[in-house]
């Protein structure tokens, strides 16, 4: 997502929870609201759920509800278990159903029950002290009164289930936008000092870069291959400026000699951390994800080279960009 679309949809969710949490506005306009989050936020399994909250629940032919709705339904909260209208046995199965009324239609009877309430009270009766006569005592609205708290009752324990799992999607959704958000300003800012720091060895490798969130904006796998190839090519310049080759194998004490050549360019990044890195620990995990990166790059380089067709998904892609991002700044850090 966008960073200024995440950004809407995480203010749009947190206003939306404080809706909730201090009722602010009535739920079916909480819902609207729910509507567009998932719409922003691409969340098109939460759209195809939320559309049929919002504009009723779609039925068949035969007045049963669709698949789409009746999932719909579990989303919402809306399912319950009664026993089988049809069964006329002494203890009828159970079977699942589920309620379809709006929240509209749900908080609008809740309303009018409340308005109805306050002014079914009994009316007064008026007793003389001098008449010799029991007046007539009208008969009181009791029984009104026990319907309309019933309506009342059913209607909002009715609304707040589904109220309950609206404010589960969001509170979900905030947490996931704002963990989003951290991670993004993390790599935002591994970025930035990976860029600077390459301008001064290796101003090149920027355009390459560009390429490389060229290529992944393509729906085409050889374009995200591409992606991959461009990464080899960029942590190779980076050797090739900070470690260049030499037809001379590099002795190490206990070893055989270390080839550094034009091709092995992991080796030449490896021996320059452990020239640079007072940290054992350091080299070692740093250079173990080197030659990670590098054999999975050249395995594509030579599969390329060889006329075949190296299997690169876009997760794939998008990893090993990541990857090369924060190798090269660990180097550069050195």
């Amino acid at each position: 997502m966008p960073k200024d679309r995440n950004e809407e949809a995480l203010q749009l969710s947190e206003e939306i929870l404080k809706n909730f949490e201090l009722s602010e506005i009535p739920t079916q306009h909480i819902l609207l609201k729910c509507l567009r989050l998932a719409r922003i936020s691409n969340d098109f399994e939460a759209l195809e759920w939320l559309n049929q909250e919002a504009n009723g629940f779609d039925f068949d032919a035969k007045g049963f509800m669709t698949q789409t709705a009746w999932a719909a339904s579990a989303k919402s909260g809306r399912r319950y278990f009664t026993d089988d209208p049809k069964s006329k046995a002494a203890k009828p199965k159970k079977v699942e159903m589920a309620f379809t009324q709006s929240i509209a239609v749900m908080e609008a009877a809740v309303d009018g029950a409340k308005a109805r309430m306050a002014v079914a009270y009994d009316r007064d009766v008026s007793i003389s002290s001098h008449s010799t006569y029991l007046p007539t005592v009208p008969p009181g609205n009791q029984r009104e009164r026990r319907d309309l708290l019933e309506l009342i009752r059913s209607n909002t324990e009715k609304i707040e289930k589904v109220k309950s799992k609206l404010y589960q999607y969001v509170f979900n959704l905030n947490y996931e936008l704002k963990f989003g958000e951290i991670t993004e300003d993390i790599f935002t800012r591994k970025r930035k000092s990976v860029d600077t720091n390459l301008k001064d060895i290796c101003p090149e490798a920027i355009q390459k870069f560009i390429s490389v969130y060229e290529n992944l904006k393509s729906n085409n796998d050889e374009d995200w291959a591409n992606a991959v190839h461009t990464c080899r090519r960029i942590i190779k310049e980076v050797a090739d400026s900070l470690y260049p080759s030499s037809d001379i194998p590099v002795g190490v004490p206990g070893r055989n000699p270390i080839k550094i050549g034009e091709d092995q360019y992991i080796n030449r990044l490896i021996q320059y951390i452990n020239s640079k890195s007072t940290s054992d620990k350091f080299s070692s995990i740093v250079g173990s994800h080197l030659k990670f990166i590098g054999e999975r790059l050249d395995g594509v380089h030579e599969a390329a080279n060889k006329g075949t067709h190296a299997e690169v998904t876009l997760d794939e892609a998008e990893r090993y960009i990541i990857y090369t991002y924060l190798v090269i700044g660990d180097i550069l850090a050195l």
